[in-house]
């Protein structure tokens, strides 16, 4: 199943070290252009930052 999600689930599971839940429900996480720039602002980090920039199933 693939998913579309927006920032709050994926910064959330982040910071508690708990993203790859996301990928064990659904497999493949499709995030808007908007929520990619938004969780990888160098002038703001967030949580789940590198794991958008990283994992192959976002």
């Amino acid at each position: 199943m693939i998913i579309v999600s927006d920032t709050s689930p994926i910064n959330n599971l982040a910071a508690i070290n708990q993203l790859y839940l996301l990928h064990q429900l659904y497999g493949t996480l499709l995030i808007p252009e908007a929520v990619f720039r938004e969780l990888t602002d160098p002038n703001f980090p967030v949580a789940g930052a590198v794991e958008v920039q990283t994992c192959d199933w976002i």
